[in-house]
């Protein structure tokens, strides 16, 4: 196999290797080096909003947040046994996320405070009056502070344990 040297470089066929011939080369290299290692560690900081589901029942998920003049209230997100459901992507606007979980059977899973409408199937709803006259159900959501992160996650788990 022949290997070729070029400015520092030590090339073969499907390899490349660094090797320090000058004090020009280990500079570019280790410049190199510091461009990779400032891009791996640089990227983007991952802010979502995420609901873990540590029951052994599959939940149903619907979430609000303040939409400036009124609240908005979406579902469904589903989270199985051992899995996150990520209803809110990106960094969280305001220190408040209300959260509606119900199992497979429609039970109530949080205990809540805050009255928002929600609908049967896939929905957005703003506002929280009136409910059913929009044809929309009025249940409780439980407040979650996320003090004021960007990037929050919330445990679900059984009531018995």
């Amino acid at each position: 196999m022949a290997i070729q040297e070029s400015r520092g470089v030590l090339r073969s066929p499907g390899l490349l290797r660094f090797a320090r011939n000058d004090d020009r080369g280990s500079t570019q290299v280790q410049f190199a080096l510091a461009l990779a290692l400032l891009a791996l560690f640089c990227s983007p900081a991952r802010a979502d909003f995420r609901v873990c589901n540590k029951t052994h029942a599959l939940i149903n998920i619907a979430v609000g947040t303040d939409a400036g003049q009124v609240f908005k209230t979406e579902g469904w997100w589903v989270a199985t046994p051992g899995s996150c459901a990520t209803p809110i992507r990106g960094p969280l606007k305001s220190r408040y996320v209300y959260l509606y979980a119900t199992d497979i059977d429609g039970v109530d899973l949080l205990p809540g405070t805050a009255t928002m409408c929600i609908d049967r199937g896939k929905f957005t709803a703003y506002g929280v009056e009136n409910c059913w006259r929009r044809g929309l159900q009025a249940v409780t959501f439980a407040e979650i502070d996320t003090l004021d992160s960007s990037d929050w996650t919330t445990f679900l788990t059984d009531p018995r344990k």
